[in-house]
């Protein structure tokens, strides 16, 4: 099946529902919290935080999402949610990664990894995973 060409995702039409807690959270995973808490002191101002609610396992819960981009500053789909803890669904706050596409990546044509130029988009959703590492 041949991906749609997309170059990157958007809050407004892709990520809202997702924010909102309307629909549920998209392939979840578990994170270590002092995982989670590096990766935020070393790549932090990389992300778009956004406070919202998501969804898992149909309960709605305060939650504060930080959003991934890739090296051309669209965003990805992907991004970590920290769900809020309280008494209700559970004591402890909850920290997990989510995507809405699980991408892999398709070389493009031209690519010169040598000169470090990898032209990529995924196979599943067309995502721009184009990286320059330059010379």
């Amino acid at each position: 099946m041949e991906a749609t060409a997309r170059k990157f995702y958007t809050v407004d039409e892709d990520l809202a529902p997702i924010i909102k807690g309307v629909i549920p959270l998209p392939n979840v995973e578990d994170v270590d919290g002092l995982r989670f808490l590096n990766n935020l002191a070393s790549v932090g101002h990389c992300w778009t935080p956004k406070w919202g609610y998501s969804n898992v396992d149909g309960k709605k819960q305060w939650t504060y999402f930080f959003l991934s981009h890739n090296q051309a500053g669209g965003l990805t789909g992907e991004g970590y949610a920290v769900r809020y803890g309280s008494s209700y669904p559970t004591p402890e706050p909850r920290v997990m990664a989510f995507a809405i596409c699980k991408h892999e990546a398709v070389a493009g044509a031209n690519a010169n990894p040598r000169r470090g130029w990898h032209p990529a988009r995924c196979k599943h959703c067309g995502l721009d995973m184009t990286v320059d590492s330059g010379d």
